[in-house]
C-alpha cells in the first residue's frame, strides 16, 4: 500500500557559512554567487605571503636536520679511531710479552686511556646521531604546522555545491571564524512531509521507498526516487509527525542546472512497509 503526501517541502541537506580559518587580507576571491564547485575546489585565498616565507625557512631547517640525521661519517670515523688505539695498545702488550719492560708502564697507560677515550667519543657520536634524528622529526613537525596553516589560508568547497551568497570582498581584513560565503549542496536534497499519527505507525514509513513527483512549468511532471531517512519522534499538536526523504537532484531545464529547488513543493508517494504478518510484495 502507499501513502501520498501532496505538498512536501523541498529543502537543503547541507548549507554552510564557510568561515575564514586564519587572520589576514582576503587576497583572492574566485567564488561568485551562483558558481558551482566540486568538493576541494579553491574558492578564495587569504594572504599567504608571510606563511610562504615561514614555510621556506622551515624547509631549509629540515634539509639541514636531515643531512645531520643521515650523515654517518662521524660515527664511522669514531669506530676507526677506536680500532687504531686498540691495535696500538694490544701491540705494546705483545711487545712486552716478548721483551719485558720494552714499553714503559706510563706509555701503556697512555695508550689505554686513548683507547678508552676513543670508545667514549664513539658513544658520544652515536648519541649525537640519534639526537639529530629526533631533531629532524621536530623540524618535520614544524614544517607540517606551517603547511597546515597554509592550507587554512585557502578556502575550499566542503562538498559539491553552489555558492549562494558572498559576504566579503577582496582586500577586506578577515578574522578567524568570520563567514566569507554561503555554500549549499544542490545535487542531493531533502523532501519533508507530515504523516497522520492516528492512521500510520512510524514503523510503516521508516526506511520506506518513496517516489517524488515534481510539476514543472507547462504541467510537465518529473519523477525522482529515494527512501525515508528520518522519522521524527515527536507528534505535533495536530497529531502528525514529520518525515523526510533524501533524493538525488536531476539536471534542470531551459539552462538552469537543477530540477529541484529548495523552497518549492513536491508530491511524495511513500510505499509503506508491510504490517507485521502481511506478505511483502
Amino acid at each position: 500500500s502507499t501513502l501520498t503526501l501532496p505538498n512536501c517541502l523541498v529543502s537543503l541537506i547541507d548549507e554552510v557559512d564557510l568561515p575564514a580559518q586564519e587572520t589576514g587580507v582576503l587576497q583572492e576571491l574566485i567564488a561568485k554567487a551562483g558558481m558551482q564547485a566540486k568538493a576541494g575546489d579553491v574558492l578564495g585565498k587569504i594572504d599567504e605571503t608571510e606563511t610562504l616565507v615561514k614555510k621556506k625557512a622551515a624547509k631549509a631547517e629540515l634539509d639541514v636536520a636531515t643531512e645531520k640525521a643521515t650523515n654517518t661519517a662521524q660515527v664511522e670515523l669514531s669506530k676507526k679511531i677506536i680500532e687504531v688505539y686498540k691495535a696500538e695498545y694490544e701491540e705494546s702488550l705483545a711487545i712486552n710479552e716478548r721483551s719485558a719492560g720494552a714499553i714503559p708502564p706510563t706509555q701503556l697507560r697512555k695508550q689505554r686511556v686513548y683507547w678508552e677515550k676513543g670508545v667514549a667519543d664513539w658513544i658520544a657520536a652515536e648519541m649525537e646521531f640519534k639526537i639529530a634524528g629526533l631533531d629532524r622529526n621536530v623540524k618535520e613537525a614544524s614544517l607540517e604546522i606551517v603547511e597546515n596553516e597554509l592550507k587554512k589560508r585557502t578556502l575550499l568547497a566542503p562538498f559539491d555545491g553552489v555558492v549562494e551568497e558572498i559576504y566579503v570582498q577582496p582586500s577586506e581584513w578577515l578574522q578567524p571564524g568570520e563567514p566569507v560565503l554561503r555554500f549549499v549542496r544542490m545535487n542531493r536534497l531533502r523532501i519533508e512531509g507530515f504523516v497522520n499519527a492516528r492512521e500510520i505507525a512510524p514503523g510503516r514509513v521508516d526506511g520506506a521507498k518513496v517516489e517524488i513527483n515534481v510539476t514543472l512549468p507547462g504541467d510537465v511532471t518529473e519523477k525522482l526516487s529515494g527512501k525515508i531517512s528520518f522519522v521524527s519522534t515527536k507528534v505535533g499538536s495536530n497529531r502528525d509527525y514529520r518525515v523526510w526523504a533524501e533524493v538525488d537532484n536531476l539536471p534542470g531545464r531551459d539552462g538552469y542546472p537543477w530540477l529541484l529547488r529548495p523552497g518549492t513543493t513536491a508530491e511524495m508517494i511513500i510505499y509503506l512497509n508491510p504490517l507485521r504478518g502481511e506478505p511483502t510484495r
